[in-house]
């Protein structure tokens, strides 16, 4: 029979918890993305750019990040997952270096929008695939960490992103983050390669495993899809436009807005270590039920209740626990569904969800006005997501 092992170089880490830090400070790394409203408001005061190009140019930097995991992932199933944290680190940098070059949003469109959400990317599938091989007794929680750390990031990165704008200008900001960026994901990629031993058997497979071909063929797949598509919609935009959700909706001053960064940031990483421990013990399909009934009500307190501060950020709260959660369960439930065989691949087609959730949000906000009723539509879609919930049967854990 065919084999071949996955090593990346003669450079080789046997070590699971060196491989465990590298992934996840490359991981860490990409999670500046959800820091972008402290660029955007930022863009905005020093520009005068307006807020619908600001808003879109984080949502078509999460549609390329989803797309980009086609490839990403079939690169990383073939190659492992180095080279793809390389090509990652280049693209998410140099947008970001890019970017302190830009002088219109259209430009800013082709070098964050695109080149930095493409390296998004590339890095995000590497974690996810490469630590479940290293943890298999252990997806659920490791998932989580995996996904976690990407949430909490964006603490880290509010903070780094305002010191950078206080020294400097956006442009300066751009640049420095950009260089400390590519710095980062390559000692990460360095530190990452699949376990000792791996092998991937190129002329058979586990009975309980997909092909992505086979996958998508499948009514489960189109639940699925549907489903995570519903899901991720309402957290998408308010991660992505915190600062202006807490200066429009709850007439919060700047200072107080930006902190709300902070608060969906812990609230965004708790759940999705929770979720994924949780999912562990309990099944993934019953905490993803629990968690669009969390984000529904949530939906709901946002949409009727805002004007009172603690509703708001119940609502809010809610919001990220409930995209976190989502985040973490989503990827456990499409292994243990579809197998491990071709989770990469399997995981970047369904994962196109997420990048049309991005663009709906926006949309929904452009064609609606105001954040409010937004949130009323999402609630909608994500009560529809619940009941699709339903209409899954769930595997046994593989």
């Amino acid at each position: 029979m065919k084999t071949k092992k996955y090593k990346n170089s003669k450079f080789y880490v046997k070590n699971k918890y060196l491989v465990l830090a590298g992934v996840l400070l490359a991981q860490v790394t990409i999670a500046g993305l959800y820091a972008w409203s402290i660029f955007g408001t930022a863009i905005q005061d020093e520009r005068g750019w307006g807020a619908d190009e600001i808003l879109f140019t984080y949502a078509l930097a999460q549609f390329v990040f989803a797309f980009s995991t086609l490839f990403s992932g079939r690169l990383v199933d073939k190659k492992g997952p180095r080279p793809a944290l390389v090509i990652g680190g280049l693209l998410y940098g140099g947008g970001l270096i890019l970017s302190s070059f830009t002088t219109s949003p259209f430009m800013l469109y082709i070098t964050y929008g695109v080149l930095t959400g493409a390296g998004v990317g590339f890095v995000y599938v590497c974690p996810l695939s490469t630590l479940i091989k290293w943890f298999p007794n252990n997806k659920g929680m490791i998932t989580g960490l995996s996904v976690g750390i990407f949430g909490g990031g964006s603490i880290i990165f509010k903070e780094v992103i305002s010191k950078f704008l206080v020294g400097s200008d956006v442009s300066g900001a751009f640049l420095y983050l950009g260089l400390i960026s590519v710095i980062l994901i390559l000692i990460g990629a360095v530190l990452t390669n699949n376990p000792e031993g791996f092998v991937k058997k190129s002329t058979e497979k586990n009975e309980e495993d997909y092909t992505t071909g086979e996958m998508i063929k499948t009514p489960k797949f189109f639940k699925t899809w549907f489903m995570y598509w519903l899901a991720v919609i309402p957290g998408l935009l308010v991660l992505g436009a915190a600062k202006n959700i807490g200066i429009e909706v709850a007439g919060l001053d700047a200072t107080s807005a930006a902190e709300i960064i902070s608060i969906l940031a812990i609230s965004n990483a708790g759940s999705r270590l929770v979720s994924g421990t949780l999912s562990d013990k309990f099944g993934v399909l019953n905490v993803l039920k629990a968690v669009f009934v969390i984000t529904v009500v949530s939906l709901l307190s946002l949409s009727f209740l805002a004007d009172i501060k603690p509703m708001f950020y119940f609502g809010l709260i809610g919001v990220a626990v409930g995209y976190g959660g989502f985040l973490a369960l989503f990827p456990t439930f499409i292994n243990q569904e579809f197998g491990s065989f071709r989770y990469a691949s399997n995981y970047g087609v369904i994962y196109q969800a997420y990048g049309l959730a991005a663009l709906s949000g926006i949309f929904i906000k452009t064609a609606v006005g105001s954040f409010t009723n937004t949130f009323i539509i999402s609630a909608m879609a994500s009560a529809i997501g619940l009941i699709l919930s339903f209409c899954i049967k769930e595997r046994k854990s593989v």
